[in-house]
Formats: structure tokens, C-alpha cells, sequence
């Protein structure tokens, strides 16, 4: 078994070993006063590290786990009553993806706040964001505050084994996978004790709405602000997260959403000038590519005739409804379907349980509601605003990830 270890244990220590020892601590009460001291001190640490700056999604990560707001999210938990206890759930296998480097951190760290034990496989190509979390992780650990942690975390990875996947998941009592439809489907395959509960977060497809109204009434102090707030939901991760939005839904007559989309894709192109995002010639490839099978497929052509080859971003305008098939030939990488709609309750036909964020802009709570409840069950876990796509909640897919990670001890009635 090829396995290395990162973190959490000694080199070369054998699986069994390192199982018996994770399995051995007990669980702890939700926001257990050591947890949250790692890792608020971890926060800190991240967010103090030289060159952070040149990662912004890390600099999110840390400042999600902030003091602050590990002490507000605390308290929205009833963790104990008269009739109940909640503790952890005991030894969580965490299988991170391999595109996106900070996503699996989160539920990492709040497994760790609901007070349970980790161990992580991380993807074995690595890349200088998780190098920069190991890096702040090990620091935290050698500190005073991570002594009570240090045996409740491990960090490893390995190649493609389903044995040794086999042994672990045998021994944990919660299975928490990221990664797409086809990994999901694998590992499901691979069993757990009768006692274990399992949560995946499989392939995602996500979506953008705009009001055309709202485009053209902004100024152009505003119009900016859309365009950055857009650039930070889409261009981070290179359009691969989950949440990042790959179709564009106009609202409203053909003449404002032309008008409209005008405007913003130019305020767009102004900050891609300011900002340079990769795009390297496999990102281009994979662009045109795509395209490619959507005209195959009769279901999108270039939105911009003679921009098409190297456009970045390359919009291509859907032909037909948005179906399993259009959402599958996506590639990310800055590639953007776009469709128009009379109104917003139109786009609830075309979106499944595969959707998980839409986020919108220039619509009253009302048309939301009104959306949410014409949408097929299961489509669309959240709506956010522009900018906020990529930003982490405790709820995530629709599950309060505190209570899947906890489970309730009933006591008896004095």
C-alpha cells in the first residue's frame, strides 16, 4: 500500500495502526472548547502567512474561520438540553477533490468543531494552494494549542486503491466524499460498517440569473461592481467549483436583455484586463472543444459570431432547453451558456436536482420565492447574490453539515 503521510502520523506507520489509534479517542461535544481554539488559531495563522494574498480563496477559508464567526455559528446550535447530549459521531473519512484545493477543508474543519476525529485523503497531484495549508496546518499542530489535535488529524493520500479505501471506510463511522458522479458511484460500492453514515457532494451544476432592467438602470460605478462580484463567482477555481455559475439566464424582452448583455459583458471584458486570469491554450482547447459538441448536439451556437476560437470568456447562446446533456459537455474554464427568459419562473423547467447555486441579480425576494416553489424537487439548494456564489455556509447542498456530523444522546427525564 502506497501510502503517504502528510500529517497526523509517523511515517510509514501501518494503516491498522494508524486506524486503532483514530479510533481509539473519544468524541467530543460540538465547539469543544479545544476544537474551536485550533482552529481559530489556525485562521490566524493562514491569514498571517507571507503570501497569502496570492491566494484569495484561502484568505476566504481563513476568514470564514475566524473567532467571530466560529463564536456566532456556535450559537446557533442547541448542543445540549435537559433530555439530550450531542457529541461527535466519532472517526469521519474525508475524500477530498482533486480540482478545488480549499472546498474539503470546510467540512474538515466543522467535522473537527462537531467533534470528531479526521482523516483525510487528499489528491495525490498536490499544487501550491494545499502546499500552503499543510504548511500553516503543520505550524498550528507544533503550537501549544494543537497538542489535544494532534492525534485526532490525520493527513494522507495515496493512489487509486480500492482495498485500502475498503479498510478505511471499514473502520469509520461517517464517509464524507468530494468528487464527481463517477467517484460517488465507485465508492458507494465500497461498504461501510452497518453503524456508518455517508455524505457525498457529486458533480454540480450551477447558474446565474439577471434581470435585464436592472443592467441597464445601474451606473457605471455599479455596472463595475457586477462585473467584479461576477468575475470572483466564475473565474476562481477556473469555473470548476460546484457553485461557480456556468449558464447566464436574461430576463426579459429581446431588445433590453441585447442592450443589457452588451453592457455587462463589456464591464466584464474591463475587469478580465484588470485582473489577467489563467487561461492557458489546454483551458482554450477545452473551450472549443465544448463547443464543438454543442453545435453537434444542436443545443448552442456562438453567441458572438467571429469571436469564437480564443474567446475568453466564450459565450455560446442555447438553441434548446437546458437538459442532462448540455450540462455534461460543459468544461468550465470560462466558457458561458446563455438563454433568455420572458420571466424568472420560466428557467424552473430546465433545472434538475443536478443544480446546486443560483445566484441573481435584480429580483425582489418575491420572484424568488415564486421560483422556488415552481422547481422540481431537489433543484437549486441555494440562491445567493452576485459575488457570493463561492462563499461557504454551514448548510451546503441543502444539509446543515453540524447536525450530519453529530448525532444526539437521549438521557433519561429527572
Amino acid at each position: 500500500m502506497s501510502i503517504r503521510y502528510i500529517l497526523g502520523a509517523q511515517g510509514g506507520a501501518p494503516i491498522a495502526q494508524v486506524l486503532a489509534s483514530l479510533r481509539s479517542q473519544p468524541a467530543w461535544r460540538p465547539f469543544d472548547e479545544r476544537a474551536v481554539a485550533f482552529v481559530r488559531r489556525f485562521s490566524q495563522k493562514l491569514l498571517t502567512s507571507a503570501g497569502i494574498r496570492q491566494h484569495p480563496e484561502l484568505a476566504a477559508l481563513g476568514h470564514w474561520f475566524r473567532g467571530a464567526n466560529l463564536q456566532t455559528l456556535a450559537g446557533k446550535y442547541e448542543l445540549d438540553t435537559p433530555k439530550q447530549l450531542k457529541l461527535g459521531r466519532g472517526l469521519a473519512f474525508h475524500l477530498a477533490p482533486s480540482n478545488v484545493d480549499s472546498v474539503f477543508m470546510y467540512s474538515w474543519l466543522l467535522s473537527l468543531l462537531a467533534g470528531n476525529v479526521n482523516l483525510v485523503r487528499v489528491s495525490q497531484k498536490g499544487s501550491a494552494p494545499q502546499d500552503f495549508l499543510v504548511g500553516a496546518l503543520a505550524q498550528t499542530l507544533a503550537e501549544d494549542v494543537g497538542a489535544p489535535v494532534r492525534e485526532r488529524i490525520v493527513l494522507l493520500t495515496y493512489p487509486h486503491d480500492d482495498q485500502l479505501t475498503r479498510t478505511i471506510s471499514e473502520s469509520c463511522l461517517i464517509r464524507v466524499v468530494w468528487g464527481g458522479d463517477a467517484t460517488v458511484r465507485a465508492l458507494r460500492a465500497i461498504p461501510l460498517r452497518p453503524t456508518a453514515t455517508e455524505i457525498c457532494f457529486p458533480d454540480r451544476f450551477s447558474a446565474c440569473a439577471i434581470r435585464a432592467s436592472a443592467v441597464l438602470e445601474a451606473d457605471d460605478a455599479a455596472l463595475a461592481q457586477l462585473a467584479m462580484a461576477f468575475y470572483n463567482d466564475a473565474f476562481w477555481f477556473a469555473q470548476q467549483a460546484c457553485s461557480s455559475p456556468r449558464l447566464v439566464a436574461w430576463v426579459g424582452d429581446d431588445a433590453s436583455v441585447d442592450a443589457a448583455a452588451e453592457r455587462f459583458w463589456a464591464a466584464l471584458e474591463t475587469e478580465l484586463a484588470r485582473r489577467q486570469p489563467e487561461n492557458s491554450e489546454a483551458m482554450n482547447m477545452a473551450r472549443v472543444a465544448a463547443s464543438f459538441e454543442y453545435a453537434a448536439a444542436r443545443l448552442a451556437r456562438p453567441a458572438v459570431p467571429g469571436e469564437f476560437r480564443n474567446a475568453h470568456p466564450m459565450r455560446l447562446r442555447m438553441e434548446a432547453a437546458l437538459d442532462e446533456t448540455a450540462k455534461t459537455i460543459h468544461c468550465g474554464n470560462g466558457l458561458f451558456l446563455e438563454t433568455r427568459l420572458p420571466r424568472l419562473t420560466a428557467l424552473a423547467p430546465q433545472l434538475s436536482d443536478k443544480e446546486q447555486t443560483l445566484a441573481v441579480h435584480g429580483f425582489p425576494r418575491e420572484e424568488l420565492v415564486e421560483l422556488a416553489l415552481a422547481l422540481p424537487a431537489r433543484a437549486v439548494d441555494r440562491f445567493a447574490k452576485f459575488g457570493e456564489a463561492l462563499s461557504f455556509a454551514p448548510i451546503w447542498d441543502g444539509q446543515d453539515l453540524i447536525l450530519s456530523f453529530s448525532r444526539n444522546v437521549l438521557l433519561p427525564s429527572n
